[in-house]
């Protein structure tokens, strides 16, 4: 009799832990908001100021920094994976990589970082309480660490990695992990086209 109690709880927990990776996986995903959610009028017009004579485009917009070793160079290829597999569908799409470490991206730095990615990538870079607002109008979490009045260049940075990818009336749609999720996105383009 014990060993049928043993064996059962040992089912439930293997059930759990299934479930729970499982769980990972479907938060993972894109997310396609039913009622895209709009941008304030003013970040919209910074979008559009970094795409200037480019209207009525699809943007991609993922945040990061010019010293990031794996992520932010893995999120800006798939932005520019994204932004061809778009174009193979007749999609207008564009992409924006927005500083959230301006005090060592210089506009030269991020001007020649971009630039690896193409043509149809461009920059943001604000300081301050404008950096501040534009994060809180998406959401995203930075924190820094180490950096102090004795270490202003050498320190470390975490921030979120979610995409966002805004209509043409400035409305975010889809939200993703601009590192995992890109596959599944360009999927989108090919397989839900009453989407875009």
């Amino acid at each position: 009799m014990k060993r049928y109690v043993l064996d059962k709880h040992s089912t439930g927990v293997v059930v759990m832990i299934f479930l729970f990776f499982i769980q990972i996986d479907i938060m993972a995903a894109p997310l396609v908001l039913p009622r895209p959610v709009p941008l304030q009028a003013e970040t919209f017009a910074h979008l559009q100021q970094a795409h200037a004579n480019e209207n009525s485009q699809w943007q991609l917009v993922v945040f990061g920094f010019t010293r990031c070793k794996d992520i932010c160079p893995m999120s800006l290829a798939n932005l520019a994976m994204l932004i061809q597999a778009a174009e193979d569908e007749k999609i207008k799409l564009n992409g924006t990589f927005v500083s959230i470490d301006p005090d060592r991206d210089s506009v030269g730095a991020l001007s020649s970082y971009t630039e690896r990615f193409g043509t149809d990538i461009a920059y943001l870079r604000f300081e301050d309480e404008e950096l501040a607002k534009f994060k809180t109008a998406f959401g995203v979490e930075v924190a820094f660490y180490t950096k102090n009045a004795g270490n202003q260049q050498n320190y470390q940075v975490d921030h979120s990695t979610t995409a966002f990818l805004i209509d043409p009336q400035g409305r975010i749609k889809i939200m993703f992990d601009a590192v995992k999720d890109a596959t599944s996105v360009a999927k989108l383009f090919h397989d839900k086209r009453e989407l875009f």
